[in-house]
């Protein structure tokens, strides 16, 4: 009864929409502050956030000569360790825009790869290429030539690539249409697998 009256009390020095509003407020904080405690005491999954990230990256590998292997350039690669504990096996990091050259043992002209998206597994022994995959090298004999696909997985340090998706080659003399392609990049020798069907044009 008494608490009754000193609402009435109140309400005689304030507006009833102003102590509406006041009950509003105070309603939210209470609930902001539980969905806090709740949000503190929940386990989140480490894969969901990134271990770090680095912009405008261009990593160079050479071979036992000094000589340039291959090189990697990217605006963001994005890194993420699943146990949080420490690295492991199954922790991989995301590439945007990877754009790759392999020069061979015998051609002055590298190898150049691009993609949409790249993913490094294995430690980095591993790369997959995603969306928009263009194999590219200019050569002396058959101008340049492009070969297209939707997926390449590449050994970088092998200078190896390899799919099983559709691969479309073309150079000034053709075009080749087959299923699946081994490349190995450091001897310039490519493998088409299944389905070829080639046209040529002997301009």
């Amino acid at each position: 009864m008494a608490f009754l009256q000193r609402i009435y009390k109140i309400h005689e020095y304030i507006p009833a929409p102003w102590l509406i509003a006041f009950a509003l407020v105070i309603c939210f904080f209470a609930f902001s502050l539980r969905q806090k405690a709740e949000l503190a005491n929940h386990e989140y999954d480490p894969s969901g956030f990134p271990q770090f990230y680095m912009q405008e990256v261009k990593t160079r590998e050479f071979d036992s000569q000094g000589r340039l292997h291959y090189q990697l350039s990217t605006p963001q690669i994005t890194h993420y360790q699943l146990n949080p504990d420490g690295p492991s096996d199954r922790d991989y990091t995301l590439i945007q825009h990877p754009d790759m050259a392999f020069y061979d043992a015998e051609s002055a002209a590298p190898w150049l790869v691009t993609a949409e998206t790249g993913r490094s597994e294995a430690n980095g022994q591993l790369i997959r290429l995603l969306d928009n995959v263009l194999i590219q090298q200019q050569t002396p004999t058959q101008g340049l030539i492009q070969i297209t696909t939707s997926e390449l997985r590449v050994r970088a340090s092998e200078q190896f690539a390899e799919t099983d998706k559709a691969v479309k080659m073309r150079s000034a003399k053709g075009q080749i249409d087959a299923i699946g392609m081994d490349a190995d990049l450091a001897q310039s020798r490519l493998q088409l697998k299944s389905q070829v069907k080639a046209v040529y044009d002997p301009r």
